[in-house]
């Protein structure tokens, strides 16, 4: 992740993976125990579903995965449940700087693209900034996703 602050604007470039299939092993192998973001999708056909885009600072993209999906260690059961109703690919990206970084991210994500399992009314930027722009690149080919 980069960022860039001219006066009171901050400007986010964030770097997906590609979009991966989810299972529960293959996750466990790809996703690095550092904090970033997931995204997930319900994938039908050609169209995909903004589903759900998750934070994951304290314990990094692997655990929090495992801790989303796993019913004994789940936080939010109701996430999980609906989450194993979807076709569900995703996509994750680092994001290491700061909490309040992450905070500003995903509120741009969640008020811009509405996934269903967020409540954009719940969410909140870290009001350090007037305006908030993320621009998301695929990492192979550098064009925005």
């Amino acid at each position: 992740m980069k960022k860039k602050v001219l006066g009171d604007n901050a400007y986010f470039t964030v770097e997906w993976s590609e979009l991966i299939k989810y299972d529960k092993h293959h996750a466990s192998r790809v996703l690095p125990e550092l904090a970033g973001i997931l995204y997930f999708y319900d994938v039908k056909g050609n169209f995909k579903e903004d589903v759900l885009c998750f934070g994951c600072w304290r314990e990094g993209l692997r655990m929090e995965m495992r801790n989303l999906f796993d019913s004994y260690f789940t936080k939010f059961p109701y996430l999980t449940d609906e989450l194993r109703k979807k076709n569900l690919y995703y996509k994750f990206c680092v994001l290491d700087s700061s909490p309040a970084d992450m905070k500003d991210v995903m509120y741009f994500l969640i008020s811009t693209n509405k996934p269903i399992l967020n409540n954009p009314e719940e969410f909140s930027d870290s009001k350090r900034y007037s305006e908030i722009c993320v621009d998301e690149i695929n990492p192979k080919t550098k064009k925005p996703v």
